[in-house]
């Protein structure tokens, strides 16, 4: 009974709290609830790492909305800057109507935690400075700004008393905008029409992000590949395999070997003795194909985010009918 009544007590504490929702979500998914989900999961990678790197801890979410709470008003601040900057960079490469902008609130008060959770007036006044707050800026209460405008060199608008839902008394708000330095472009003119920077680029950006997920599995994203290949065609051998892959032969054969020694894939009893080896995925290997799978879709997803579905779908043709026009012209010659 007592540890019951001690989880559900509420603690109270000190925090600068921050609190962020997107501008126009409604909108954003009556267009497209799909594209505007995988853009916002994007992004929640980018907001979730740099409010951790800051010291900061995620209290709630729900749909667009972030609730963090820091243990440093100046730390919190900094934080949704970066968040903003970054969020901005992404926005600069996706059309105006499809943006994710958000929109944030900043208070130090005291608040109270239950079962991880945050709850109280700090946690309201939180909420009400971010509606406050313009598209693309961060909202702070006079107690959040007391803390932080000798801190950071910025500039800071005297917003004036704001009366706001459910509080008596006016809160006077001030307006924080990202700085004024324009970041590097991720692209710069020069490489944008070089096809083989692009592709490079994007080849990294790909291999990087599989290999998340399949690197603690103790293999290479493209060894992923080849047993997703052998599950899909039981019976190939290493011949078919590296056409497949668009791999040398050699490497073929030596990636099916290190899969045979983990059990992931077993070879099928030879018909022709004279022929090459043929295989076919284990039960391991198809327990494993479908454990990562999702994780693997995952992280596509991610890496596409900033396109809509018939964009995804554009650039899946233009490659294929680029590899395969290549390939051709090579067989050819």
């Amino acid at each position: 009974m007592h540890r019951v009544e001690s989880t559900l007590k509420a603690q109270r504490r000190l925090a600068a709290i921050l609190s962020a929702d997107v501008e126009g979500y409604a909108r954003l998914m009556n267009a497209d609830e799909a594209g505007t989900l995988r853009l916002l999961t994007s992004y929640r990678d980018i907001t979730d790492r740099l409010i951790a790197a800051q010291g900061g801890r995620i209290a709630n979410t729900a749909g667009d909305s972030i609730l963090a709470e820091f243990p440093s008003a100046v730390d919190a601040l900094q934080c949704a800057l970066d968040m903003l900057e970054k969020i901005a960079a992404v926005n600069r490469e996706i059309p105006e109507e499809r943006r994710v902008i958000f929109r944030m609130g900043l208070h130090v008060g005291e608040v109270m935690i239950r079962d991880g959770d945050l709850f109280g007036d700090g946690v309201n006044i939180a909420a009400r400075m971010q509606a406050v707050a313009q598209p693309g800026s961060v909202c702070l209460s006079e107690a959040a700004h007391q803390f932080v405008y000798r801190a950071l060199p910025l500039s800071f608008e005297d917003l004036g008393p704001q009366q706001v839902k459910n509080f008596d008394a006016s809160i006077r708000a001030y307006l924080a905008h990202p700085t004024g330095d324009t970041p590097s472009p991720v692209l710069p003119p020069v490489h944008r029409r070089v096809v083989s920077h692009l592709a490079r680029r994007l080849h990294d950006l790909c291999s990087n992000a599989l290999t998340k997920v399949t690197g603690p599995e103790g293999f290479a994203p493209v060894e992923f590949a080849a047993l997703a290949s052998v599950q899909d065609a039981p019976g190939i051998d290493h011949h078919r395999l590296a056409e497949r892959l668009a791999v040398e032969a050699g490497k073929a054969q030596e990636m099916l070997k290190r899969l045979e020694a983990r059990a992931l894939v077993q070879r099928i009893p030879a018909q022709d003795k004279q022929g090459p080896a043929t295989f076919e995925a284990t039960s391991a290997g198809e327990s494993l194909l479908h454990a990562l799978r999702p994780a693997i879709v995952a992280a596509h997803d991610r890496i596409l985010a900033p396109l809509s579905d018939r964009e995804r779908e554009t650039l899946l043709d233009l490659l294929v009918r680029v590899i395969k026009a290549n390939e051709a012209k090579n067989k050819a010659e």
